[in-house]
Parts: C-alpha cells; sequence; structure tokens
C-alpha cells in the first residue's frame, strides 16, 4: 500500500511533467537558433525575427491560459491538463517535421496553446490535491521539473549540436514530441481534484478521492466539511472573470496579477531565451563555449530549484535586484559597442558579470520561481482559482512575451539598458511585498480565504503587526 503523501507526490511529479516540457523548450530554443545547421536549412534570423519566434509561444500561450479557466471548470482539472498535453505533442510533432520558417513558427504557437492550457490548470491541480503542511512542496515540484527541463533542454541542443545536418537543431524538437507523449499517456489515470468534485455536487467520489490522499479518515471527513462550507458561503453561481475584480476579490485578485507579472519582469526568461548571446557578449568567443556556459546555468537553476521557499521572497528579491544592477554598472563602466555588436572589456568585468548571472539564476531559481506562483494561487477562493489563475498566467505570458520578443534588439541597442530596467523592477516589486503581503506559511486554504476577508483596517492592522515583527 503506498503512503497517501508518497501517493500526492507521485501524482505531482507525473502532472509536473508539463513543467518539464515548458523547459525543454526554454532550455533548447535559443540554442537551436544560433545553430549553423537551423541557419543553413531555415536561413539566418535577424535580431527582430528571432525575438518574434522566441516569443511566439509565449503569446498563444497567454491567451490559451485565459481559456484554461473555462476548461478547467467545466471538463475538470484532470482533463484540462489531458487536453493541453494533447495540443503540445502536436506542435512538437510539427516542430521537428517542419521544412519552411512559417511552419515553424505555426507549430511553436501550436505548442504554446497546448503549454498555456496544461500548466496553468496543473499549479491549481497541485494546490487543490495537496493538504496544507505540504502544499508548498507539493506545488513546487512543477518548478522543479521546469528547471530539470532546461538543464535537460541545454544539454539536449549542446549535444545535438555536434550532429550534421537537419537533424541537429531537429532532435531538441524530437525529444520534446516523445515526453509529451509519456505525459498524454499518463494523465488518464490521475484522480480528479477533491475541490472540483465537491464543486459539481460529486461528494462520494471526492470523499474516496480524499482516502486515497489523506492519511486518515478523520482528516477526510474535517476536509470535506472545511471545503463545502467554504463554498457555500460563496454563491452557487458560476464563477466569472468579471466576479474576480468585484470589490470583495480585487485587492487579492490585484495582489496576484501584480505578482505572476514581476516574476517574469525581472528578466529571468531574457537569460533562460538568449544566455547564448548574453554570455557570448561577457567574452565567450565560440558557439560551444557559449552553449555549454549556458548549461552551467540550466543546471544552477535546477540545483537551486529544490531548496525552493527556504529563502523568503524579499530576500531573492533583493538578491535579484542587486545581481542586474550590479550588471549593468559593470556594463555601464567597461561595455561598449563597436560593428553594432555589445562586448565588454577586461577579464575581470566579463568573469564578474558571468558569476552575477549565475548568482542571479540561483537567487530566483531559490525564492521567486516557486514561491510567487504559489502564493498567488492560494489566495484566490476554490471557486474563483481556476479563472483567476489564469488571468494571473496571462499576466505572465504577456509580459514574458514582451520580455522575449524585445531582449535581442535592447541587448543590441544597449549594453547596460536591459539590466537596469529589470533590476529595478525588481527592486520595485520587493519593496511592495515587504509592505502589502500578507504570511500565509502553514495556513489552510480556507484560513487564507478568511484572511483576505478582513476588512481593511483589520488588514492595515494585520499587515502592520506582521511588517514589525509581532506576527
Amino acid at each position: 500500500m503506498v503512503p497517501a503523501t508518497t501517493r500526492i507526490y507521485l501524482i505531482a511529479l507525473h502532472t509536473s511533467l508539463a513543467g518539464m516540457l515548458w523547459g525543454l523548450d526554454t532550455g533548447s530554443i535559443g540554442p537551436i537558433t544560433q545553430m549553423e545547421q537551423f541557419s543553413n536549412s531555415i536561413g539566418h534570423l535577424s535580431s527582430g525575427v528571432l525575438g518574434i519566434y522566441v516569443a511566439c509561444i509565449l503569446l498563444s500561450a497567454s491567451l490559451s491560459s485565459l481559456c484554461s479557466g473555462y476548461t478547467a471548470d467545466l471538463l475538470s482539472r484532470k482533463y484540462g491538463i489531458l487536453t493541453g498535453g494533447i495540443i503540445v505533442l502536436l506542435g512538437t510533432i510539427i516542430s521537428a517535421s517542419a521544412k519552411t520558417f512559417p511552419v515553424l513558427v505555426c507549430a511553436r504557437l501550436i505548442t504554446g496553446i497546448g503549454q498555456g492550457q496544461s500548466i496553468s490548470v496543473v499549479t491549481i491541480y497541485l494546490c487543490e490535491i495537496s493538504p496544507g503542511e505540504i502544499r508548498g512542496t507539493v506545488a513546487a515540484v512543477l518548478q522543479l521539473l521546469i528547471t530539470v527541463g532546461i538543464a535537460l533542454g541545454y544539454f539536449v541542443a549542446y549535444a545535438s549540436s555536434r550532429i550534421g545536418g537537419e537533424l541537429a537543431w531537429r532532435t531538441p524538437f524530437i525529444v520534446e514530441a516523445s515526453m509529451a507523449a509519456v505525459f498524454v499517456s499518463g494523465m488518464a489515470f490521475m484522480p480528479y481534484s477533491p475541490r472540483w468534485l465537491i464543486q459539481r455536487g460529486r461528494i462520494d467520489e471526492a470523499r474516496a478521492v480524499l482516502q486515497k490522499l489523506r492519511a486518515s479518515s478523520e482528516l477526510v471527513e474535517d476536509e470535506l466539511c472545511l471545503i463545502k462550507g467554504s463554498l457555500e458561503e460563496q454563491s452557487q453561481e458560476d464563477a466569472s472573470y468579471r466576479e474576480i475584480f468585484q470589490k470583495r476579490y480585487i485587492r487579492r485578485s490585484i495582489l496576484g496579477v501584480f505578482l505572476m507579472s514581476s516574476q517574469m519582469l525581472c528578466g529571468i526568461d531574457a537569460v533562460l531565451y538568449y544566455a547564448p548571446i548574453l554570455f557570448t557578449q561577457a567574452g565567450f568567443t565560440s558557439n560551444r563555449a557559449a552553449f555549454l556556459a549556458s548549461g552551467v546555468s540550466g543546471i544552477i537553476n535546477l540545483i537551486f530549484t529544490i531548496p525552493a521557499q527556504l529563502f523568503p521572497l524579499i530576500g531573492g528579491g533583493v538578491s535579484i535586484a542587486t545581481c542586474f544592477i550590479a550588471i549593468g554598472t559593470l556594463y555601464a563602466i567597461y561595455g561598449g559597442k563597436a560593428d553594432g555588436q555589445v562586448h565588454l572589456s577586461g577579464k575581470g568585468p566579463q568573469w564578474a558579470v558571468i558569476i552575477l548571472i549565475y548568482i542571479f539564476v540561483a537567487s530566483f531559481s531559490c525564492s521567486w520561481a516557486v514561491v510567487v506562483k504559489i502564493y498567488a494561487c492560494e489566495i484566490i477562493p476554490t471557486r474563483l482559482r481556476a479563472k483567476a489563475c489564469a488571468v494571473q498566467q496571462l499576466s505572465n505570458w504577456l509580459v514574458n512575451f514582451t520580455v522575449a520578443l524585445t531582449t535581442p534588439l535592447f541587448l543590441r541597442a544597449s549594453p547596460s539598458g536591459p539590466y537596469f530596467l529589470f533590476g529595478s523592477a525588481a527592486l520595485f516589486t520587493t519593496v511592495v511585498c515587504h509592505f502589502l503581503m500578507p504570511e500565509t506559511k502553514g495556513k489552510s486554504l480556507e484560513e487564507i480565504e478568511d484572511l483576505f476577508e478582513m476588512t481593511p483596517q483589520v488588514y492595515a492592522t494585520y499587515i502592520f503587526y506582521q511588517w514589525s515583527g509581532r506576527y
């Protein structure tokens, strides 16, 4: 008999393959577009076209994530994830077999639709199947597998770059398609979310699921009563996007959207998508060396995701902002442009930038990468969670799309500007979090809901006491 906690982690591991698929794409797409074999087959991409190709997956993912709330409420969290996986499988197969650049763009847009659907719903699903004491750790599995995928994507591309001909750049897409097939095959065997079942009036099925996912029957009955009580207090009408921003919920909704947007505005995907370009500007003279340095950043990303949540969101924000502001300062002093290319003078500044990039990735991985997503999801009531998280993910990917689209042009136009922009955004977010975020660690989803039901005056008092260390 598999223990209940172990079963939850196994479910989280499989459903989080959606994150590994995202990571595989994130880690491999930059190196793919820098391969000579890709240029010989598809043609050379200018900075603008490169940004469009890399970023277009984020545009379709953001639009898909907005619809994922309807799918997750209508079909269930389980089948919302499954349908997203099927679309990803289709998109990666087309990418692996594409002969022209327009087909590659279309395939990337299709893949984004599936990614937006599956990842948005996985976060909700993991929060809803997990008890409060391990919810954060379980939800962190998604980010862990994203980082595994990023590291794997870098090294798959590094290895395949040694292959002659078109197979060099097609191999990473083939690996993604194979992983998508495994993901889709297993999702049919995953349980439904007990909270979704209760919301649909399927109480006995919810009880049966909880009995498999909780350690004792007493805990099951207590949790059933809590969930039913929470849902009964809310309107029984179907949730709407307009309701998310009504007076009762607007404070937590805006906070969630702000956090998910700021997570990408700190510049993490500028590093992950365009690592070969960043390391070339910092002093690596060959594509292979830049690919390898990118792979090292993927490994750091993976290693420091494992202790995620041990490093608080605010502490992570300070470290993230410091790293990028320091890099911007180094480029402002020692950077320059020649023949339209950015360069950095001096071995000392070059190595300092490389080390600071690695520290930035480590700081993000062990704090903002996980904590922001969990917090933004858990502060939303059960009935509204699917649609509110869809809006949050939409804001996340729209900001990410803008960053990914403009980064190649920004990096070429200004040696220091991108780093100052991202560092300042991270610093601003850290200040907001320090003064306006209530602590939710260790609280059940229903207790968190009560916290946000406080009147503005009581809420402000709570935040003040928390900030002063008296809570």
